[in-house]
């Protein structure tokens, strides 16, 4: 580990003494209209065409020869800005860019495609927003499922499966916090809140150093700043919710805030299941709320504190009654399911090469099984029976990072993170009769603390190098992991606006995740590596060929990449956790399982002009293999999909009308089919024989979705927009899973028939946005 970390830091000192220049440079961008600081805008020296791209932070430093060379400031979708006389002005420099809507003078170099790692995507959130959706819920995670290498499971979930990995292997973070559970709904659209959101980039290749702990992909999420030019926000009402944003400036031009809400429309339908004083009836319950909120304040130039706040919780429950004669007697089954973030954050510019933030940061989530039974008698005593199953995981964490701008050619990032964790597998409440109760007994702590080191290297004007190297230890029940990770990315710049990037990178994933196969939306739990289950790793080489037509805003990319993993766990058929566990968990799961996947993505961009959008084609094959399923033999991944395609397209209508559209092929998902089965005259029903894992696959999953928005001007002079659209337009019969059925013939069974099972058909949307 040393001796890499060395050969970083001399590269870094000796690029640093070649390249250096006379006038250093340093500050922040800014939008002029809202005060939110610019993430990825250029700052060029005009003359040499030498330039730098503002950090996460919206920090930059650049190195010019001259006090005399103009810089310019550049933005996708603001009007650039150029800065003569260097010499009057003090640093760090505060600048401010105004919004533009000549799209078409927008080049395609301004939008880091040829700068990025490979296997790194940023869809801009208006893009995101534009998109038809499900019942017009609009969903970041579900916008990435368009993209190569990026698929779902059944329909209308959320969760992504990202070049053959499962949703528990993306490392999702929002504002730096990992949030453990990013579904509504039972994963019919995430949680996060479209309107609260700045930004999203999805790494699923060469990781930067500073990412690690999951095996398949990083989410990176950002949240809004907060207008600290004027007070504004906006109202919405939709079929599934009604949302709610507020922001504005809480000392102009120095502190803001942004609040942003959503409650459930669907909690009302409990109000059209009322109780009947005698007979039978069923009810279903559900409701969820989220809210994000976000301070900022700007100290000075050089020193700025941010405050974030994320809460939001799923109920879902499921009740049968029944009264009769005074006697009423109740059955409930639930989930409830959330999770709470927060992170205080103070970054300090330490001088015009140096960069610091200092972070500590809070995440719970928490999954709770319910069942409950209750009968109330006028001719003796109450019955109330209960069970409650709470599985969680908390962590308090703190991170210290620095960006050392060493010159033009040569930045590094570097940085510590350490997290407390503490896990509550099953802890269970009872008064059931002969059951024990195990609250609070199951907590299992773990810490874990990893280094970091990140290099951005020019090594020539055509050649980008970056080396990284992460250091990872992790202790639990006196077991403690230690797991180097290596990383690195390459980026040659050739004629003719092509490019060839490649990568590589090793991760380790120290948490497991065990789902419930039985009842229930939400029920899983999260626990620690231990001496029996051990770190999952991966490790992946992938390399791609890319090309700009900067005339046509066009992008064009392909990339191939295998992956190998080792250390994966699966469950034995069957497999329940929501009940007391005979046997520890790590003694079920089946272990030391492997993985491979290999794949080619292409995808072909139009990001300028009224007309919009993009086609992505992949090509996969993700397999598992252990040693207790299908004898040792590799089988295809449940969610392994051979093909995907995936298309988007928007088109702007004047100054009021947007129209856009998605389509979406991918192969059938593996399935478990029954070899056959054994059928008696006598028996309940047949009994399954099943000999392979994952043998058959589901019919192939395809969809076209159309959306539309009209803006408006309301008779008070606000802004507002109206969006409705459709959802599965040909009412394409998507499998949601397959029912197994016995036929009879004078009540004998005769055969077993398999029934497709859809869910959702056709659907219209309207929803209504008000601006303030």
């Amino acid at each position: 580990m040393m001796k890499i970390l060395i050969t970083i830091l001399f590269l870094a000192a000796q690029a640093h003494l070649v390249f250096s220049q006379k006038l250093t440079i340093s500050g922040t961008v800014r939008d002029a209209a809202n005060g939110e600081l610019l993430v990825g805008a250029t700052i060029a020296d005009s003359l040499s065409q030498t330039g730098v791209q503002t950090n996460a932070y919206g920090f930059f430093s650049l190195e010019i020869p001259s006090p005399d060379h103009p810089v310019k400031i550049s933005f996708v979708g603001y009007t650039p800005l150029y800065i003569n006389n260097l010499t009057k002005h003090k640093f760090p420099l505060d600048i401010k860019l105004a919004q533009s809507n000549l799209l078409k003078e927008v080049t395609v170099k301004e939008i880091r495609n040829s700068d990025a790692l490979i296997g790194s995507l940023s869809i801009p959130m208006d893009k995101i927003k534009s998109m038809p959706a499900l019942l017009g819920e609009v969903d970041v995670l579900k916008a990435l499922s368009l993209t190569p290498g990026v698929s779902t499971g059944t329909e209308g979930s959320a969760g992504l499966y990202i070049r053959g990995g499962t949703p528990d292997q993306n490392l999702i973070l929002l504002d730096e916090v990992p949030v453990y559970n990013v579904t509504h709904l039972g994963g019919f659209f995430s949680v996060f809140n479209p309107n609260s959101l700045k930004s999203v980039d999805l790494y699923k290749s060469a990781f930067p150093a500073r990412y690690g702990g999951r095996l398949a992909s990083v989410i990176d999420l950002t949240m809004k700043d907060g207008n600290n030019q004027k007070f504004g926000g906006e109202a919405g009402i939709g079929i599934l919710n009604q949302s709610l944003t507020l922001e504005g400036p809480i000392v102009k031009n120095k502190a803001s805030f942004i609040v942003s809400g959503r409650v459930s429309t669907l909690g009302l339908s409990a109000l059209l299941q009322p109780k009947k004083p005698s007979g039978y009836g069923e009810t279903r319950k559900y409701r969820f709320y989220d809210l994000n909120a976000k301070l900022n304040y700007q100290i000075n130039k050089t020193d700025q504190i941010y405050l974030s706040f994320y809460n939001g919780f799923d109920r879902f429950t499921y009740g049968e009654w029944s009264a009769n004669s005074g006697r009423e007697t109740e059955t409930s089954l639930g989930n409830n399911w959330g999770n709470t973030t927060a992170t205080l954050r103070y970054s300090k510019v330490l001088s015009q090469k140096l960069f610091a933030r200092f972070i500590l940061l809070y995440s719970k989530y928490t999954s709770e099984f319910n069942n409950e039974f209750e009968d109330i008698n006028p001719n003796r005593d109450p019955v109330r029976l209960y069970r409650n199953t709470n599985a969680g995981v908390t962590d308090l964490g703190s991170k210290i990072q620095f960006d050392y701008f060493a010159s033009n050619r040569v930045n590094l990032q570097f940085g510590l993170d350490a997290t407390r964790h503490s896990f509550s597998p099953f802890v269970t409440k009872s008064n059931y009769s002969g059951s024990q109760e195990s609250s609070g007994a199951g907590k299992l702590p773990a810490t874990q603390l990893d280094f970091y080191a990140d290099a951005d290297i020019n090594l020539t004007s055509n050649l980008r190098f970056n080396p990284g190297f992460r250091y990872s230890l992790y202790n639990v029940n006196n077991q403690t992991f230690w797991n180097p990770e290596p990383r690195l990315g390459l980026n040659w710049s050739l004629p003719a606006n092509w490019a060839l990037k490649g990568g590589y990178a090793i991760m380790n994933q120290y948490v497991h995740l065990l789902t419930n196969n039985g009842f229930g939306f939400g029920y899983d739990a999260w626990l620690p590596s231990t001496d029996k289950v051990t770190p999952s790793r991966s490790a992946q080489i992938s390399i791609g060929l890319y090309k700009t037509f900067p005339r046509q805003g066009l992008e064009f990319s392909l990339e191939g990449y295998s992956k190998r993993m080792k250390n994966l766990i699966d469950y034995p058929d069957g497999t329940n956790f929501t009940g007391l566990l005979a046997e520890s968990w790590d003694d079920i799961v089946i272990k030391n399982g492997a993985g491979r996947v290999q794949g080619i993505e292409m995808m072909l961009s139009k990001t300028t002009g009224r007309f919009n959008g993009w086609i992505s084609y992949t090509l996969s094959k993700s397999e598992r293999k252990f040693t207790e399923i299908n004898d040792g033999a590799w089988f295809p991944m449940k969610y392994d999909r051979r093909h995907h395609i995936a298309a988007t397209a928007n088109y702007e209508i004047g100054k009021k009308w947007k129209l856009s559209a998605s389509f979406v092929y991918q192969t059938g998902h593996a399935v478990t089919l029954p070899e056959g089965a054994l059928i008696t005259e006598n028996s309940g029903g047949p009994r399954f024989i099943y000999d392979k894992r994952n043998n058959g696959r589901m019919p192939a999953f395809h969809r076209l979705d159309i959306g539309a928005s009209k803006s408006l001007i309301t008779p008070g002079k606000r802004k507002a927009e109206l969006r409705f659209g459709l959802y599965n337009v040909y009412n394409r019969n998507n499998p949601l899973y397959l029912d197994m059925k016995t036929e009879r013939k004078n009540y004998t069974p005769t055969a077993i028939s398999i029934k497709q099972v859809s869910f959702f058909p056709i659907l219209p949307y309207i929803g209504y946005t008000l601006k303030f």
